[in-house]
Formats: C-alpha cells, structure tokens, sequence
C-alpha cells in the first residue's frame, strides 16, 4: 500500500492559533540556543525484561551489552500490589511500562484464580499479556481496555497461541479483545508459522515466552527481542556484577537505552525550527527499529552527530548557490526545500509516520508512504488523523500535531510513552528556541 499525502509549503510555524490553525514564521528569526533533553527510556525494551523478569522471577543484573547498560527493573515479585508496583530509581515511566508493570505485579501476587485487569489503550501490554497469561497453570486472566482497545485486532496472536494449546475466548467481537484466557501447558516446542504479521509484537509476544516461532518478517523490533532473550540469562548470571541476584536503584531503569521513537518528535522540531538539541542514551549501534529516524530526517535538513554520551541534533546548512553544506548558513526548511518529494517505507517504524508526515507537509514536501498498512490500527487511524491534524488521544500525534504548531485540546494522552513531554516542549519556547 502506498498513501501520498500533499500540502502547501509552509516554511516554519510560530505559536499556535486558533482550533486546528497555526500561524506561520520565518525560521531564521528564531533564536538559536542548545538545549539539553532527557528522553524516556525505551520502551521496547522495557517491556520485554518486563515479561521475561515476570517469567524468570527476579532482577537483572546490570552489564553493558549492545543494549547499552540495561540496569535493573525492579522485579514484580518485590513490588506490592497495586499501588506499590513501581520501578526502582526512575520517575516518570511512559505509562505503557507502568500499566505493564502493574498488570505483571497483580497476577503475581494474586491469590485468586481469576483476574481482571484494564490495560487502557496499551497495545504491547494486551498483545504481551496474551501469552504471558496463556501459560500461567491454573490461573484465568480477563484482559480487557478502553473502547478503542476493542477495535485492534489481536487474532492473528490468539490463533498461534491456540496452535499450542492455549485456551483462549472472546468475550466481544471474535478477533478483539476483551478476551478470557485460561492458562495451560502449552507445547513450546511445536512449530508456530507467523508469517506476514499485522503487528510485529504478535511474533515477540511469543518469543518471549519461548515458543518456537519461523516468520518471514525482517523487522528490527523481532531481532532486538531475540537479542533481549538471547542477552537476558547472560545479564542476569553476570556474577562480576556488583548488582547481581538483586534490584539496585542507581542500576534501575533510568540507565536503559532511551526511545528513539521518542527523538522523532525533537527531529521534527529541529527541521521546523531550528535550534541545536542534544539527545543522550542514543546510540548508532542500537537495535531499536526507529534510529532510522536519523536517515529519514536527513533528507529533511537535520544532521545527527554521533558522541559517546549520545546524539546532538542541529539543521544542515546549505550554499544558496551550489547546495553545499555550509555552516552558518540557513536552517532545515532551506535544505529541505531542494526535494519536494521523500519516499519512505514505515513498514519497520510505524511510530515515525506522524513526525515525519507533518514535517514535510510543513515544508511542503510530498510524502509517499508505503507500509502503512497497521497505521489505522494504532492508538488512533494515522493516516485519517495526519490529514485531518486531529489527535483523536493518540500520544504521538498529539506531540507531532503540537510541534508542528496545532492545537490539541486534550494532551492527556502524551504521558503514554512521554509524560515530561509538555514540559521539555515548553522550556524550548521560554528559551526562545521558538520564535514568538
């Protein structure tokens, strides 16, 4: 499938206006300054040492691997339940880690049989949670959410689980949740064939819990749960570790690799606006699909240098007269002007479309998108809400809509994945990184 999307050129934006408008700047007027800007850890990888902590019973010890220095998630067999389930030594946790975390602390320390639990909108919770519960011997687990939880689809997943003997059933709609799960024996070693998945995380779900899966699927986000698995009993034997066999808070969860998911929305900001914005936790060797965001936004006018603490963002300058990089010069809208058309396939990083569909329509680019097909089937329909700048409570489109200078009228959503969000966006404007 491919979606083109158009729009005027506009070459940078101000403050935003009224409903659904935003008012126009020249971007050279904007005051240049560094700005420092702590991200939210991976939740990516968050959520798979969530699940195979859960299974396996206890912390992980800190080693640096490529995953740059996990650290250690408090296990949920030493949180309470449910008020105490938390992460040692990190605040502001994207809400998706915590709903995950306070579901894995409530069945573990349950002593009934049968559990509810409310995931809200979050999507890797159901779809990991799924089979994590499908194996928990004696236990029925209700997995349930909010209205649009109930339009994603999650059949794909039931049926491979079913394959192996879980005992599974709707409670709605045949191929949504809410669902009822029974947990079993399940046959791990029978062959599960996943190919052409709607949602890489079906194949992870499973691979986390050890089935035996063959896909056809080349997603970065599968090779970075098998390097999870593979990295996780190596990590956690790790007896040179001062942190090993327990949970340390300064080894917690604020030493993991920081979401490159959430950099889109920064890189959006520098080609929009200019400015100089240092990321740390980011790393050229991650394994997180979304680092392509570098690539993408190179074409777009944003340059990304590399340190060993991280990556600093910051426009790529042009010559009027040859197109050569020249320092000094003006910010991303002038490089990016020169292509007026970016193709692009989300097939692999589904979470940029929004970032990257609103910069080019900004600088009058024409999108051509391609492996779009699972972007209806998110939080919110992507590709109706890009076209329409609506944020319909999706948290990466509230943020990309905000940054491009829309309104949004409920941000409540954000702190899904970013909660300290609203306050780095609005410290670049009181610094005037955004002319006003």
């Amino acid at each position: 499938m491919q979606y083109s999307t158009k729009s005027k050129q506009t070459p940078s934006i101000e403050r935003t206006g009224g409903s659904g408008r935003a008012h126009t700047a020249h971007p050279q007027a904007a005051t240049q300054k560094s700005m420092r800007i702590e991200l939210p850890i991976s939740k990516s990888i968050a959520n798979r040492l969530l699940i195979l902590q859960a299974i396996h019973g206890d912390g992980l010890a800190g080693s640096p691997t490529a995953l740059a220095s996990w650290g250690a998630l408090m296990p949920v067999s030493a949180c309470g339940v449910p008020d105490d389930a938390r992460i040692v030594g990190c605040f502001d946790l994207p809400e998706d880690v915590q709903i995950l975390h306070r579901a894995l602390t409530t069945l573990h320390h349950s002593t009934q049989r049968y559990t509810t639990l409310n995931l809200s909108n979050c999507g890797t919770a159901m779809r990991f949670l799924t089979a994590y519960a499908a194996q928990l011997e004696n236990k029925v687990t209700v997995l349930d959410g909010v209205e649009r939880m109930r339009h994603r689809p999650i059949g794909q997943l039931v049926d491979a689980l079913r394959e192996i003997g879980a005992d599974i059933e709707y409670l709605g709609e045949e191929g949504f949740p809410p669902l009822r799960i029974k947990g079993c024996v399940l046959d791990k070693d029978r062959i599960i064939t996943l190919d052409n998945p709607q949602s890489t995380q079906f194949v992870s779900a499973l691979l986390l819990i050890g089935a035996n899966v063959q896909t056809d699927s080349t997603s970065p986000y599968i090779t970075l749960t098998r390097e999870i698995i593979d990295q996780y009993p190596i990590a956690h034997r790790a007896s040179n570790s001062p942190h090993s066999g327990h949970p340390i808070a300064a080894q917690a969860a604020s030493s993991l690799e920081k979401d490159w998911s959430a950099a889109a929305f920064w890189y959006e900001y520098v080609a929009l606006h200019g400015g100089e914005i240092t990321l740390p936790g980011l790393f050229r060797d991650s394994l997180q699909g979304d680092k392509v965001v570098a690539d993408i936004f190179a074409h777009l006018g944003v340059h990304t240098e590399y340190t060993p603490e991280g990556i600093i963002l910051s426009p790529i300058a042009y010559s009027e007269a040859s197109n050569s990089p020249l320092s000094g010069r003006p910010i991303a809208a002038q490089a990016a002007s020169h292509s007026k058309i970016l193709t692009q396939d989300f097939g692999s990083c589904p979470d940029l479309y929004p970032a990257v569909a609103l910069t080019c329509e900004r600088l009058g680019i024409e999108l051509h998108a391609t492996g779009v097909e699972s972007l209806p089937l998110k939080e919110s329909d992507r590709l109706r809400a890009v076209a329409e700048h609506r944020a319909d409570a999706d948290h990466r489109m509230a943020m990309a809509l905000l940054i491009a200078g829309y309104e949004v009228d409920d941000t409540t959503c954000i702190s899904k994945s970013y909660p300290q969000f609203l306050e780095h966006f609005h410290q670049l404007q009181e610094n005037n990184c955004l002319h006003s």
